[in-house]
C-alpha cells in the first residue's frame, strides 16, 4: 500500500482532487529551474495497494530505466507487461463508476537531484507537467501531495522536505482512477509521466500569477490592456513592496509610462480585503489587434521590487489585443466574422505515445498551415503550454477544451454530485493557466459527457472568471435542441457529424447563434467525401462558419513483431481486450505525418481565395477576414486537351477582406474546340513564410471554358498524343487483354468495419453498405449472375474498341461500382493519364483534383487498414508505359470520361489484409475502368454518401479503345 496516505485510497475517490497541490496560474518563467527530464528509474506494480513503503526509499529491486517525458506503455518494462490499450466509448474495465479493476498498473518513478545551500535559502517547488491518470509525490521518503487531471500540470511546495546535497524524488503514478471515467476520450489508454518534470525555486515573496485581460474596439481601433499581478507574500505581509508594470507594442516600443503601485499590506479589515494584487491598465487609442492572419503581440513586463528598491522578480507575458464575441449569428474576432478552417488534434507520436515534443507540435502546425488549416480544437483536453505559445506566435484560432469526457457514462456523470467538483476544477484550472493566450477564441466544457448540472456549474464559473470569450459545448445542443438549447452552457451551435441538410435547415431557422461544427467529415481511411458540398452550403448560408474535421492524425503506434516486421498498430494489436480496433486510425495524416490523399481536398475547400466563372470573366473572392491578397500572386494556365498551351500572370486589383472583384479572362475563350479547354488559376506565396517557401500554392481553381465536342450518341472525340498515333499497333498484345465485369470494391471504412462489424452495431456508427453487398454475394459470386452484361469487341486499325452495356436491376441499386477490371503485365510500371490529378480522387472528393495530363508511378496503399484506393476520376485516356517506352493506351470512347486506376493489388488482396504489412505486390498491375463509382462519404462516423454520388439501378453504357 502507498505509504503515509495509509488507508486513504484517493485514486478511487472522485471527490478527492488534490492534496497539497498549489493553485493554478499562468505559466511563469522567471524562476531558476532544475530540469528533471531524462532517465528515471521505474518500478511497476500490479495495483496501487501493492506498492510497499520500500518502493519509495528502499532498494529498487525490479526497476528499469525509462525516459521522462514518456509513457511507460511505450517503453521496455522488463518482465512487467502493460502495453497500450485502445477503446473509444467503452471503458477498458467494467465499472460502474467509481469502481476500478483489480489489475491497475502502478509505477513508482524515482530519481535523485542535488541542491546547493544557496538554493535552500529560497522556496522550492516541483512541477509535474502531466501524469496519467493520477499521481502522488514523495521527497526523501516524505509524502508531499497528490493530484488528478492528467492533462494539466500540478505543482507542490517541497521546501520543508529538501536538504543540501543529494535528494530523492519519487512520483507514484496510478494508471486507472475514479477520474478515468471522465478521461474516456477515444484514444490510447497510456500510463506514466508524459510531460516535463522540473524543480524550481522562488523567493518567499513572489509574483504568483499574472493574468492579463485585453479588449479591442473594431469601430474606433482603440484597445485596452489590464494586468493583474498577484503577489504571494509568504507569511505576514510587509510594507514597501511594489510592482512596476510595463507595456510594449508589437514593434517593441513602450506604451505610455510604466505603472508602479505598492503591494497592499493592510489586511486587517477582511471585509474590504481583495488580496495582494496590483492592477495596471492601459488605454490604447490605436491598438494593433491580434488575429490568426496577423498575430501581433504586445509584451507585458511585471517587476516585483523589494523595500530596498531592488528588483526581486521579473515576469513577461506576450498577449494579444482582441475582442471575441457572438453577435448577429456570427462568431466575430475584432468585429469580423471568421471562417473556421479547422481540425481536431490529439497529442500523438507513433513511438512516444502522448509524450510529444516542441518539434512534434511545431511540425503539426507547419503541416496544418501548409494545407490552409487555421483553427484547432484541442480534442479533448488542454495541451502543453508550448502548444498555445506556438499558436499565439504563428497564428491559429484555438478552441481550448477541458479534460472532461465521460463517454461510457454519457448521461449520468454530468449530474452526479460526486463528480461536480472535478468538473469545475478541471475547467477552472484550464482557464487559469491559459487565459493569457490570444489564440484561444472559445472555452470548451469538454466532450461527449451528456449535459447536466455539472456543466452549468462549470459554465457559470468560466463566465464570471473570463467574460471575454464565449463558451462551446456540443452535448448541450444535442440534448436541448439546436435553436435555443443549452444556452447556459454554449454560445455557439456546435453539432457533431451533422447532415448537410441539417446545417442548411439551421441556417434557414430562427436560431440566433452561429453554427460551427465541432466534429464533421470523419477522416477514417479512404474518406472525407462531400467536403466541397459542406463548404458550398457553409459559404452560402447565413449563420454557418465552418467547423473542425475529425481528425488530424492517425493514432498508429509503431510495433515490432516477433519476425522483425515493423508496422503501425491499432486497437487490439497489442492483445488488449476489449478494444475498438482501427477506429483509432481516422486522421488526415498518417501517424508519421504523411498526408493522406484527402488532404488535397482539405487544402482546397479551405483556400483563402476563390476564382469562379462569370459571364465573360472571373470573380475573385477573398475569404480572409483581415488581409488583402498582396501576399499572393496569381498565375494562369490554359489547358487544351490536357496540355498547357499558354500561361501568364493574372493581374488582380486590390481585394478587401471578405471582398470580391470581377475581371476579364486573361485569354480569349476558344470559339470551337474538339477537346477539353480549361483555365487554371493558382495563387502562390510571394515570399518565404514560416510554413512554406515562396512559390507554395495556397489556392487553385479550374474553370471549364469548353467541353469536348460530342461525335454523336456513341461518344466524343478524344485527343491522342503524337507518340501513340505514330506507334505500330501490337494486336497480339491487345488480344491478351480480357476485361471482366467489376461491381465490387475492397470495402473502405465508410462502407463498414471489415475487421470488427460488431463495433458499428454497438456504437451505432459506420456504414452498412458492406453488409448489404455481402448479403447479395457481391464478393463471392460471379458478377455476371447479378446483372445483365453485354460486351462487344471491335478491332480496327487503331486498336480494339470494347463496348459494354450493363443493366442493374432495382434490387441492386447503390452498388460500389460498375465497370471492368483486367491484369496487365508488370513491365508496365509508369502511368500517364488525361483526367483529374495528380492525386487520388473520387466522385464526391474531386474538387481539388484538376484536369490535365499527369505522370506517376502506381500508388501504394496510403491507409493503415488496406481498402479501395488509387482512383482517378474523369479520365479521357490512360497510358501504361514500360521501361522501353512501349505504351498500353486506353482511350475513352463513351461517355465523355471514365474513372480509372492501376494498382499492384486486387480487391481480394485489399479486402483480406488487416494491415499494410500484409499487402504484397502482385506480379501484374490490376487496371480498373469504371463508368460509375460510389462516392466515399464519411459514414464511419457521420453521414453516408450523398444520394447524388450513389449508383442508381438502370442501364450503364460505356466504351473504350485499347491500343498497345
Amino acid at each position: 500500500m502507498l505509504p503515509v496516505i495509509g488507508t486513504l485510497r484517493p485514486w478511487a475517490d472522485p471527490t478527492l482532487l488534490q492534496l497539497g497541490r498549489l493553485p493554478m496560474h499562468v505559466p511563469l518563467d522567471a524562476a531558476d529551474r532544475l530540469a528533471l527530464d531524462g532517465p528515471w528509474q521505474l518500478e511497476m506494480f500490479e495495483r496501487p495497494d501493492a506498492v510497499p513503503a520500500t518502493a519509495i526509499t528502499g532498494r529498487r529491486r525490479r526497476a528499469v530505466e525509462v525516459a521522462v517525458p514518456g509513457n511507460w506503455t511505450m517503453q521496455d518494462l522488463g518482465t512487467f507487461s502493460d502495453p497500450p490499450w485502445y477503446t473509444n466509448v467503452q471503458m477498458p474495465f467494467p465499472g460502474p463508476p467509481p469502481l476500478l479493476p483489480e489489475r491497475n498498473p502502478t509505477g513508482v518513478y524515482r530519481r535523485s537531484f542535488t541542491l546547493t545551500h544557496a538554493w535552500l535559502r529560497r522556496r522550492s517547488l516541483v512541477h509535474i507537467g502531466g501524469a496519467e491518470s493520477v499521481h502522488a509525490v514523495y521527497v526523501n521518503g516524505t509524502f508531499v501531495g497528490y493530484g488528478t487531471d492528467s492533462r494539466l500540470p500540478s505543482e507542490y511546495d517541497i521546501t520543508s522536505h529538501v536538504r543540501q546535497g543529494r535528494n530523492e524524488l519519487a512520483i507514484v503514478v496510478v494508471k486507472f482512477s475514479a477520474h478515468s471515467y471522465i478521461e474516456d476520450q477515444d484514444q490510447w489508454w497510456m500510463g506514466g509521466l508524459h510531460r516535463s518534470v522540473w524543480i524550481e525555486h522562488r523567493a518567499p515573496v513572489r509574483i504568483a500569477d499574472l493574468p492579463v485581460t485585453t479588449d479591442y474596439d473594431p469601430a474606433s481601433g482603440a484597445g485596452s490592456v489590464a494586468v493583474t499581478t498577484t503577489v504571494e507574500v509568504g507569511g505576514d505581509p510587509a510594507a514597501g513592496w511594489t510592482v512596476r508594470t510595463t507595456l510594449r507594442d508589437p514593434r517593441g516600443k513602450r506604451v505610455g509610462r510604466p505603472d508602479e503601485q505598492p503591494v497592499p499590506d493592510a489586511h486587517r479589515r477582511p471585509y474590504e480585503f481583495h488580496g495582494f494584487r496590483v492592477i495596471a491598465r492601459w488605454e490604447l487609442s490605436r491598438a494593433t489587434p491580434w488575429s490568426a492572419e496577423s498575430p501581433a503581440r504586445y509584451t507585458v513586463t511585471a517587476e516585483l521590487i523589494d523595500p530596498a528598491g531592488d528588483v526581486a522578480q521579473v515576469e513577461t507575458q506576450l498577449v494579444g489585443v482582441k475582442r471575441v464575441e457572438v453577435r448577429d449569428r456570427q462568431l466575430l474576432v475584432n468585429g469580423r466574422a471568421i471562417w473556421i478552417f479547422g481540425v481536431n488534434r490529439h497529442d500523438h507520436h507513433p513511438d512516444r505515445g502522448k509524450a510529444v515534443t516542441v518539434d512534434d507540435i511545431r511540425d503539426d502546425l507547419l503541416a496544418m498551415r501548409a494545407h490552409n488549416i487555421t483553427a484547432i480544437r484541442t480534442s479533448h483536453y488542454p495541451n502543453d503550454a508550448v502548444f498555445y505559445d506556438l499558436c499565439d506566435e504563428l497564428g491559429f484560432y484555438v478552441v481550448d477544451e477541458a479534460n472532461i469526457e465521460s463517454h461510457a457514462y454519457n448521461r449520468s456523470l454530468c449530474d452526479d454530485p460526486t463528480y461536480r467538483s472535478a468538473w469545475v476544477d478541471r475547467g477552472a484550472r484550464m482557464v487559469q493557466r491559459d487565459r493569457n493566450h490570444p489564440c484561444i477564441i472559445l472555452w470548451s466544457l469538454g466532450n461527449e459527457s451528456g449535459y447536466g448540472d455539472n456543466h452549468d456549474a462549470l459554465a457559470g464559473w468560466i463566465r464570471k472568471a473570463d467574460p471575454t470569450r464565449p463558451l462551446h459545448y456540443e452535448d448541450a445542443i444535442r440534448i436541448d435542441g439546436w435553436v435555443d438549447g443549452g444556452l447556459t452552457a454554449t454560445d455557439v451551435v456546435c453539432p457533431m457529424y451533422p447532415e448537410i441538410a441539417d446545417i442548411q435547415a439551421y441556417g434557414d431557422s430562427a436560431g440566433t447563434r452561429p453554427l460551427i461544427m465541432c466534429e464533421y467529415n470523419h477522416a477514417m481511411g479512404n474518406s472525407n467525401g462531400s467536403l466541397s458540398d459542406y463548404w458550398h452550403v457553409i459559404t452560402t448560408t447565413p449563420g454557418l462558419q465552418g467547423g473542425f474535421i475529425w481528425e488530424w492524425k492517425d493514432h498508429g503506434l509503431r510495433q515490432t513483431l516477433a519476425d522483425g516486421t515493423v508496422r503501425l498498430a491499432y486497437g487490439g494489436q497489442f492483445g488488449e481486450s476489449p478494444h475498438d480496433g482501427n477506429f483509432v486510425a481516422d486522421g488526415l495524416m498518417s501517424a508519421d505525418l504523411e498526408p493522406h490523399p484527402a488532404m488535397h481536398e482539405v487544402a482546397w475547400v479551405h483556400r483563402p481565395v476563390t476564382v469562379t466563372a462569370t459571364r465573360g470573366g472571373l470573380r475573385i473572392e477573398n475569404r480572409q477576414s483581415f488581409a488583402g491578397l498582396g501576399a499572393l500572386k496569381a498565375r494562369w494556365e490554359l489547358f487544351v486537351g490536357g496540355e498547357i498551351t499558354r500561361r501568364g500572370s493574372l493581374r488582380v486589383p486590390p481585394v478587401e477582406p471578405h471582398g470580391s472583384v470581377t475581371i476579364g479572362l486573361p485569354v480569349e475563350r476558344p470559339e470551337r474546340a474538339s477537346t477539353d479547354v480549361q483555365l487554371t488559376v493558382r495563387w502562390e506565396l510571394r515570399a518565404d513564410t514560416w510554413f512554406a517557401p515562396a512559390g507554395h500554392v495556397v489556392a487553385w481553381d479550374q474553370i471549364e471554358l469548353r467541353a469536348p465536342r460530342r461525335t454523336g450518341r456513341s461518344g466524343v472525340e478524344t485527343a491522342r498524343t503524337d507518340r501513340s498515333s505514330r506507334a505500330a499497333i501490337d494486336q497480339a498484345a491487345i488480344d491478351q487483354v480480357a476485361p471482366v465485369l467489376h461491381l465490387r470494391r475492397a470495402p473502405i471504412d465508410n462502407d463498414g468495419f471489415k475487421l470488427m462489424p460488431e463495433l458499428g452495431r454497438r456504437l451505432r456508427v459506420g456504414g452498412r453498405s458492406m453488409e448489404r453487398w455481402q448479403d447479395i454475394g457481391l464478393d463471392t459470386v460471379d458478377p455476371e449472375s447479378l446483372v445483365d452484361h453485354e460486351m462487344t469487341r471491335r478491332v480496327d486499325g487503331t486498336g480494339t474498341v470494347f463496348r459494354h452495356v450493363v443493366d442493374v436491376p432495382d434490387e441492386l441499386t447503390d452498388l460500389p461500382r460498375v465497370g471492368v477490371t483486367f491484369p496487365v503485365p508488370a513491365r508496365f510500371r509508369s502511368l500517364r493519364w488525361f483526367g483529374r490529378g495528380p492525386h487520388e480522387s473520387y466522385p464526391d472528393r474531386r474538387g481539388a483534383a484538376t484536369l490535365g495530363i499527369w505522370d506517376a508511378e502506381p500508388d501504394e496503399s496510403p491507409y493503415l487498414v488496406p481498402q479501395e484506393f488509387g482512383l482517378r476520376t474523369d479520365c479521357r485516356w490512360l497510358e501504361l508505359v514500360d521501361a522501353d517506352g512501349a505504351v498500353m493506351r486506353i482511350d475513352v470512347v463513351m461517355p465523355a470520361s471514365l474513372h480509372m486506376s492501376a494498382t499492384w493489388h486486387t480487391d481480394d488482396d485489399l479486402a483480406d489484409a488487416a494491415t499494410a504489412t500484409e499487402l504484397h505486390r502482385r506480379d501484374h498491375l490490376t487496371v480498373n475502368i469504371d463508368v460509375a463509382h460510389r462516392g466515399v462519404g464519411t459514414a464511419s462516423c457521420g453521414p453516408d454518401t450523398l444520394p447524388q454520388y450513389r449508383l442508381a439501378a438502370g442501364r450503364y453504357e460505356f466504351a473504350y479503345r485499347i491500343s498497345v
